[in-house]
């Protein structure tokens, strides 16, 4: 593995939460106690490390892609992963009763890299920094067109995945094996059964949709789209549109402790972070830069608690780097 070096350093989302009955409680290292869930890329093993705290695996259940998984050698340093389990009052250690990790994107190379910083994949802009860790190879220029590849990141306020980690799994595609993606669909032509992500055009007459219920498709959706057969071209042949949420819905009354990229910025009273909605009150305290410094892409850490429209009510925003 090789972590990417260089360029700006812009840490990558983690999301703290935790379902209706969790305890956490405010670590002085600032982490979370208690028993919750904690998203963030794998930064090491000897059971897993997430965010600081490492978890003993050994009771838990293993996810990778939907599918079980037989042990921590099934994941990577840097996918971004989350765990569930109960943190010990130190805030460095913990029990994990699961683990999953799903990806964004496995699939072809179609723009290689001349700038070293991003890379076309599935049609989609990918962006690496200094925290991005290869697998497979050591600069991303050596990635070639139609190398089959698996990205895990989080997604910026322009819809760019920003990878915590690449691996590359074959130098060509295998006839029949499954491509995916994930992205925002745009363009919906109803008529023709096509709809734009990012670079990519996804024909969907012959799809099955999955997970719609009675929601018809419709542009703003995120997705996942799957097709078996290689891209012709920036057209992608889809076998499977599933419609997921682009965030983990929060119960109310959860205290959070949110790291991530700022998605949307309206105002310092209004943005969202890691896309979840975010607001400010006359007693949030601002740390490590001023209020007025929060700009689209900024990297913060904000900690508060869900109210009962499900937007995080943030006691304190700390600035970590103001984006690009």
């Amino acid at each position: 593995m090789t972590f990417k070096t260089g360029f700006a350093t812009l840490l990558l989302g983690t999301l703290l939460m935790a379902c209706g009955e969790s305890n956490f409680t405010q670590l002085a290292t600032g982490g979370i106690g208690g028993t919750g869930i904690s998203s963030g890329p794998i930064t090491g093993f000897g059971s897993i490390v997430v965010n600081g705290v490492k978890y003993d695996i050994e009771q838990a259940t293993l996810i990778r892609n939907g599918q079980p998984a037989s042990g921590q050698n099934e994941y990577r340093i840097g996918e971004y992963v989350t765990v569930k389990g109960q943190i010990n009052p130190d805030g460095a250690t913990g029990k994990a009763s699961e683990v999953a990790f799903s990806n964004e994107l496995e699939g072809t190379v179609t723009h290689v890299s001349t700038d070293g910083v991003t890379v076309g994949i599935m049609g989609q802009v990918i962006r690496v920094n200094a925290l991005t860790v290869f697998h497979g190879f050591t600069l991303l220029a050596e990635l070639m067109t139609g190398n089959v590849v698996e990205v895990s990141g989080v997604r910026d306020g322009q819809d760019v995945l920003v990878a915590t980690s690449i691996t590359l799994k074959q130098t060509n595609y295998v006839p029949g094996a499954t491509l995916e993606v994930k992205g925002i669909i745009r363009q919906l032509d109803g008529r023709n059964k096509t709809f734009q992500m990012g670079g990519l055009t996804v024909d969907y007459s012959q799809a099955l949709l999955e997970d719609f219920g009675a929601v018809a498709l419709a542009n703003d959706q995120y997705v996942e789209v799957q097709t078996l057969q290689p891209l012709q071209g920036s057209k992608l042949q889809a076998s499977k549109v599933e419609l997921e949420d682009d965030h983990d819905r929060l119960d109310a009354g959860v205290e959070v402790e949110l790291e991530g990229v700022v998605t949307r910025f309206v105002s310092i009273a209004d943005f969202s972070v890691n896309r979840q909605a975010v607001v400010t009150t006359a007693n949030t305290e601002f740390e490590d830069g001023a209020a007025s410094a929060l700009r689209l892409n900024a990297l913060v850490e904000v900690d508060g608690q869900i109210n009962a429209q499900g937007v995080l009510v943030a006691d304190e925003v700390s600035l970590k780097d103001f984006g690009f």
